[in-house]
């Protein structure tokens, strides 16, 4: 793998590290009975933003890793 495809995976798993973090927030914001708007909007944006990122970035991702892209959100 050449340093574009690694450096594009990585992107996008940071994307799934950020994703992950935003939903763990909302978890914890629900349970102390605290608003949730802005925090469910972020989430919404970031996963607009891995979905942008996986159309563009795609390609440079060799085969075998883009079934496990797509398959993960």
């Amino acid at each position: 793998m050449d340093g574009t495809s690694t450096a594009a995976r990585d992107h996008i798993n940071l994307m799934r590290a950020r994703i992950a973090q935003q939903t763990a927030l909302i978890v914890e914001l629900r349970q102390a009975g605290q608003d949730t708007l802005e925090a469910t909007r972020r989430l919404a944006l970031l996963h607009h933003a891995l979905e942008e990122m996986r159309l563009l970035l795609g390609g440079l991702v060799p085969t075998e890793d883009r079934a496990r892209l797509k398959s993960v959100s």
